[in-house]
């Protein structure tokens, strides 16, 4: 059997004919089918794509992990602000934002009560700022960091971002803190049906406290980059309709209605937020639009039946009276910069369509 069958291959090789049989023996088969063609470079490219985000991740950890425990451990040695900041900004780069807040807030957030009368509490965002951080630091010790892939890289000012509401959130971008936009000039946020990492809701927490203290400071061009870097990465829509009503209110202190009020729209479209009808009316009110106006606190008489703030407010602009600035105002128009109760509603950690 052995000999018939070598006998048949023998006959079958004329020797200098095919003088490359046996090397042929070992080559791949070829094929026709260009689909397979195609196929093969995808799946060894989406291999190398999920080889280089474990590494990210890993990589991010690490330094998350590292300097985050460096910083806690200065804030409870009491460590001047300036030794600090550097590490702590190295770990905000990690979710993409960079060079958001400086030393003076920085100080009153690592050191709130050194900057305050005995008769002044700080903002719950600002007095929890290290258990907050210490929090994000284990949740991604534990579970990792869920960074974002970084999208485009052409970002407006920050005061000009209008996100919409669909889609997957873009990273911040790392060079300016502003988030990173498509072509369309649109923030594009998750979507409602999308978990939100624990690590995520605690880098929101930790931005919104560094927003509400370059605000207390002043400061309010960083206290709005702050918000943007948690709209680039909110799932929640609670807490996203939070930050945009928060981010509407920054907004009317820099007299920049018209991008207030498109905020308000999207602190209202995400969750229904109250902050987003009470700043959305103001700025609407300010911009002389008060059918608008009226429309708008019926829907939020609607959806917020027991909110007396919006009956009152419905009230005066029905009266044809001026409607009151949510956000704290002067006597001459001009906004105030102190933390006013809207503002600080915007941003707590409850229910009733707030921050949460």
């Amino acid at each position: 059997m052995r000999r018939s069958a070598c006998r048949l291959f023998l006959q079958g090789f004329k020797l200098g004919q095919d003088s490359n049989i046996f090397t042929n023996l070992w080559n791949k088969p070829e094929t026709k089918d260009s689909r397979v063609k195609e196929y093969v470079p995808e799946v060894l490219e989406e291999s190398l794509a999920e080889q280089r985000a474990v590494l990210q991740e890993s990589t991010s950890r690490d330094v998350i992990v590292g300097l985050g425990h460096k910083v806690l451990q200065g804030i409870e040695n009491k460590a001047p602000t300036p030794s600090l900041a550097p590490n702590l900004n190295k770990i905000l780069i990690e979710y993409g934002a960079k060079d958001v807040i400086a030393q003076r807030p920085l100080s009153y957030l690592l050191y709130p009560n050194s900057s305050l009368s005995p008769d002044e509490q700080p903002h719950e965002l600002v007095s929890s700022f290290q258990d907050n951080l210490r929090t994000l630091i284990e949740s991604v010790e534990s579970h990792g960091c869920s960074v974002r892939e970084t999208a485009p890289s052409d970002a407006p000012p920050a005061g000009g971002v209008s996100p919409t509401v669909t889609g997957a959130a873009p990273r911040v971008g790392a060079e300016d803190g502003a988030a990173h936009l498509p072509a369309g000039g649109e923030v594009i946020v998750a979507s409602k049906s999308e978990h939100e990492p624990m690590d995520v809701t605690m880098f929101i927490k930790v931005v919104s406290g560094m927003a509400l203290a370059n605000m207390h400071c002043g400061d309010l061009r960083n206290a709005v980059r702050c918000v943007d870097c948690g709209i680039a990465h909110a799932v929640d829509q609670q807490r996203l309709g939070g930050l945009l009503g928060l981010k509407a209110g920054l907004l009317i202190h820099q007299n920049k209605y018209e991008e207030a009020a498109d905020s308000a729209r999207l602190a209202i479209e995400a969750s229904h937020n109250i902050q987003g009808y009470l700043q959305g009316a103001y700025a609407l009110r300010r911009l002389g639009r008060n059918e608008e106006v009226i429309a708008l606190l019926e829907d939020a008489q609607e959806h917020h039946p027991m909110n007396t703030a919006i009956t009152n407010q419905l009230d005066l602009v029905r009266k044809d009276t001026k409607l009151s600035l949510p956000a704290g105002s002067s006597e001459d128009g001009k906004n105030t910069l102190s933390e006013q109760k809207v503002i600080e509603d915007s941003v707590k950690w409850g229910g009733g369509g707030r921050y949460s």
